[in-house]
């Protein structure tokens, strides 16, 4: 994984995400107290800021906001300096579960993060960072995914940075995506991962 990759090499890793990200690379089962933010340089994760999303149902989408979630990122680099830093945000997701992938309400929720999104991603730049806006997952209209579909597979990738890309209609894996990142922060892939770097 990316965060282990780097951390060994010396570098700070930061993360503003679900909880369950702290569980996979901290501890488990999460604590509310202890692990809702923390800053351990001997982890993975270096610098964590998470949230639980605790009561979520379709009526109550229990998100944080996405500025938000920008702005503890861009705290985490301002304060920390962290190499590399990850935003996993549920909005968009959570909204495609409560009303399916193509509706006014998507649109609009789609329209809202490029908004918010736009105030940061200068800001980024300009410290330096490369950004990769990207999903983990596609989704059906019907708000399904995590199924061998299409649809539900296939992900959205954008660069902002000074690499060299493919074709902007070259389909990618998302294997592909950890050792394009490591590459790009110069940290050593390693043989585990075995998908074609994207960026040069």
């Amino acid at each position: 994984d990316i965060f282990s990759e780097v951390s060994k090499a010396g570098g700070k890793t930061g993360a503003v995400t679900h909880s369950y990200w702290s569980e996979f690379f901290r501890s488990f089962p999460f604590d509310l107290v202890e692990d809702m933010e923390f800053d351990d340089p001997s982890g993975p994760i270096t610098h964590g800021r998470f949230h639980t999303m605790t009561g979520y149902n379709l009526k109550n989408q229990m998100t944080p906001s996405d500025v938000d979630l920008f702005a503890t990122l861009t705290m985490l680099a301002k304060r920390h300096g962290i190499d590399y830093g990850i935003l996993h945000t549920c909005t968009l997701d959570s909204m495609g579960h409560r009303f399916g992938h193509d509706c006014i309400e998507m649109d609009h929720a789609c329209y809202a993060m490029d908004g918010m999104l736009a105030a940061f991603l200068p800001r980024w730049r300009e410290a330096g960072y490369e950004v990769i806006v990207t999903a983990d997952h596609g989704q059906t209209d019907r708000g399904h995914h995590g199924g061998h579909d299409d649809e539900m597979q296939d992900f959205a990738l954008y660069y902002f940075g000074p690499a060299k890309g493919p074709e902007a209609d070259t389909l990618l894996d998302q294997l592909q995506l950890a050792p394009t990142v490591l590459s790009r922060l110069g940290v050593a892939i390693p043989e585990t991962m075995k998908a074609k770097v994207f960026l040069a």
